[in-house]
């Protein structure tokens, strides 16, 4: 099984009994990747600028905390859990949730150079979901509630860094 709904970030991928399914979002911001890449990973100040879907993000590590394979805890919407970073680069930084409730999450943030606004970023916010009960993500369950969630996120992200 294989879709896409046309116009929407929801995607479902699936063989046999496990499903895959993705959201995912972009905001165009008036800065470079480097500078949103230096507000988005200050997880101490999000709490400034962002009320909204992430409650709270923490190192867990004191030395080198962003570095493949550390962790760090999330609170967000009523779940709190620990995530392992996957990746960490210029352009993508990642994290894999553990299974919450029958899902587990694979998050990654891109920071890509605009190809709409010189010197810009493509923000881009996506989950992959696996798991048993992936399938409720979809939106018109709870797909619906993490892509409005994201979406809050990186508008909070684009006004903060562009000082608006």
């Amino acid at each position: 099984m294989y879709f896409c709904l046309q116009g929407c970030s929801v995607w479902a991928i699936g063989e046999s009994s496990l499903q895959v399914n993705m959201i995912s979002t972009t905001i165009e911001i008036k800065a470079s990747p480097e500078a949103v890449r230096e507000v988005f990973l200050n997880f101490s100040a999000w709490k400034d600028w962002h009320n909204g879907f992430y409650k709270a993000v923490t190192t867990l590590s004191d030395s080198d905390p962003f570095s493949v394979g550390r962790k760090l805890h999330c609170s967000v919407e009523g779940m709190e859990f620990d995530v392992a970073i996957t990746q960490n680069s210029p352009n993508i930084f990642q994290w894999q949730g553990p299974p919450v409730k029958g899902v587990a999450g694979l998050h990654t943030f891109m920071f890509e150079p605009s190809k709409v606004n010189e010197g810009g970023t493509e923000f881009t916010q996506k989950e992959e979901f696996t798991g048993t009960l992936a399938f409720l993500v979809q939106p018109w369950l709870l797909g619906k509630n993490l892509d409005l969630g994201f979406r809050g996120f990186n508008e909070d992200l684009r006004r903060k860094v562009e000082g608006s």
